[in-house]
């Protein structure tokens, strides 16, 4: 008997689900949603190649990221997903990076030449994710950058309808949703670590979990999505003299159901932060979405209900479907 014939045998569609899991592609509405509240800016030279690419940017983007992270992270996932592609070896890890890379910078190319701002702004969400993996061993500091970081798929999609305006000429508005944004995804990335302290703690990893200890930390966690979902019911109240009542109510709707994805996903990681720290970060994924939704339907409600309700139901099967692994 042959090495060969002792060797399992890797199907093909094993790869498929592998390159596929590790662009997280179950992760699209995350940051889609995000490009789509910011695609609500004042259109200054709007276009269909800048929007598509803006579109590329925001739906690939969260893959893109993942993978820089997950190269890093390469020892603390062989102890917290050791079924991640990186991990069991469908995947040659450096090959996975320089490939993905090599199409973000393909992208990148072609929005040097529609839509300049928009290589510049995918350039500095690249290097984000960097200073992220240098900083995740900060408590507290890491899951900030983190946030601030995929909040910059809010600043995408803005520069996407405004290709002739300057890199920094993004509306007031534009910039409270992204601190919005910003304050969500910090509170979904320090949510995220429970499920992964002891893999961190092998890695030398000091997340606010691993350093402080899990109670006094979902406690913390609480703070971000109430100051979100407050400063989202404040700005949609102080909108509803200029917003129409049609964009009230969609909005308010979408934002009273993300606070109550945000309660559940909070009580159930304050009740158990050691036991079920995977059932409250997807609880906080189905609100993050739902929060995002809301913002952006309070300038397009219809666009917002026509893409959220096919957003959600794919977030939805794609969260079964990699709910075995027990890992976003």
């Amino acid at each position: 008997m042959t090495v060969n014939q002792l060797e399992p045998t890797v199907r093909t569609w094993d790869l498929v689900v592998a390159w596929a899991r590790m662009w997280r592609l179950h992760f699209v509405p995350f940051s889609l949603s995000a490009g789509l509240v910011g695609m609500t800016a004042p259109p200054a030279g709007a276009n269909a190649a800048s929007i598509v690419i803006g579109l590329l940017f925001c739906t690939l983007g969260y893959g893109v990221g993942v993978v820089i992270n997950d190269w890093f992270d390469r020892e603390a996932d062989a102890v917290n997903a050791p079924d991640r592609p990186f991990v069991t070896g469908l995947i040659n890890p450096h090959i996975g990076l320089a490939l993905t890379l090599t199409l973000s910078a393909a992208l990148m190319v072609v929005a040097i030449v529609v839509a300049p701002t928009l290589a510049l702004w995918s350039v500095i969400a690249i290097g984000g994710h960097l200073v992220y993996s240098w900083t995740k061993r900060i408590p507290m500091l890491g899951n900030l950058v983190n946030g601030v970081d995929m909040a910059l798929f809010t600043v995408l999609g803005a520069v996407a309808v405004r290709p002739d305006a300057g890199w920094l000429d993004i509306p007031a508005v534009t910039w409270f949703q992204t601190a919005l944004v910003a304050v969500t995804f910090s509170g979904f990335c320090l949510v995220g670590y429970f499920k992964d302290i002891e893999g961190d703690r092998v890695a030398g990893y000091r997340t606010l979990p691993v350093a402080i200890g899990t109670r006094a930390s979902s406690r913390i966690a609480v703070i971000f999505p109430v100051v979100a979902v407050i400063a989202a019911g404040t700005a949609a109240v102080a909108e509803a003299d200029s917003a129409s009542a049609y964009a009230e109510i969609v909005c308010w709707v979408l934002l009273i159901a993300s606070a109550l994805g945000f309660a559940q996903s909070l009580v159930t990681l304050n009740r158990a932060p050691e036991t079920r720290a995977y059932e409250a970060l997807v609880w906080f994924i189905r609100a993050t979405t739902l929060f995002f939704l809301s913002l952006g339907a309070l300038h397009r409600p219809t666009l917002f209900l026509v893409v959220g309700v096919p957003m959600m139901v794919y977030l939805e099967l794609t969260l079964r479907a990699t709910q075995s692994s027990r890992q976003a």
